[in-house]
């Protein structure tokens, strides 16, 4: 197991418009920067009450495995549910019976009741594909959750279309560990200079850019989606001078 944890001052944030300049791939993350969080934490607890323990014990698990990369998911469940174990008083199969046979899928069912994608992502989604001259510029949507086409298709987004979705279940490493987004990098066909992460944290998708040498827009309510997903496209099209298009009101 390696670890990565950024001991450094906070990652600086460039303008919007000159990170976006020649970008070649673009990695958004998920919760918090295609929806809206506000109050998720609460609805899930309220889902079921009984497991509010549950929840936060799983939440300080994550927060104490960020940068952590094991290499293989399984090394990476293994030992993360032997902490979840060791917190709650359960045995590890019983830990991880709870996160994917009930906690998951209730995640995937309040996302369902009450958050949508931000206005204008299938929009802004369409015009990647569409790219300029026709060629589609490519992004991919990486998770710190597992289902992460699950989880999209909850918010409104279509799981199906043509991009590339990833979880911890397919690195075995949580955020900011670079080699994950290493690795979408080369799946999209980018060198990493030419990638830009889209997020909400910059202790997360943030430091994950910065240890894998990518660029990096930070998005964390309607206001800067709005113009960032108005701003991207303009950026993709500077070199040609030609526009296609941004987001509009809907999702």
């Amino acid at each position: 197991m390696t670890s990565w944890l950024k001991s450094k001052p906070p990652v600086p944030r460039t303008p919007l418009i000159d990170s976006i300049k020649g970008v070649r791939a673009v990695i958004f993350d998920f919760d918090g920067t295609l929806y809206d969080t506000k109050r998720f934490p609460l609805r899930l607890i309220a889902a079921k009450p009984a497991d509010l323990l549950l929840v936060r014990a799983e939440r300080q698990v994550r927060a104490g495995f960020a940068g952590r990369d094991y290499g293989s998911a399984e090394a990476y469940y293994r030992e993360f549910f032997a902490e979840f174990a060791r917190l709650t008083r359960r045995s590890p199969a019983s830990a991880r019976s709870w996160y994917h046979e009930e906690y998951i899928p209730r995640m995937i069912r309040v996302l369902r009741d009450f958050y949508r994608s931000r206005p204008g992502t299938a929009d802004l989604f369409k015009a990647l594909r569409t790219g300029v001259r026709g060629r589609p510029l490519p992004f991919a949507v990486y998770s710190d959750y597992p289902r992460t086409a699950e989880r999209l298709a909850a918010v409104g987004i279509d799981g199906t279309l043509p991009f590339a979705v990833y979880g911890p279940e397919d690195f075995g490493a949580q955020k900011p560990a670079p080699r994950p987004f290493l690795e979408i990098a080369a799946a999209l066909g980018s060198d990493p200079a030419g990638v830009l992460v889209a997020g909400d944290r910059d202790d997360t998708d943030g430091a994950g850019a910065e240890a894998a040498g990518m660029r990096y827009a930070n998005i964390a309510n309607d206001g800067a989606w709005a113009v960032f997903c108005n701003t991207l496209p303009a950026g993709i099209s500077m070199d040609t001078g030609e526009s296609n298009g941004g987001c509009s009101e809907r999702n």
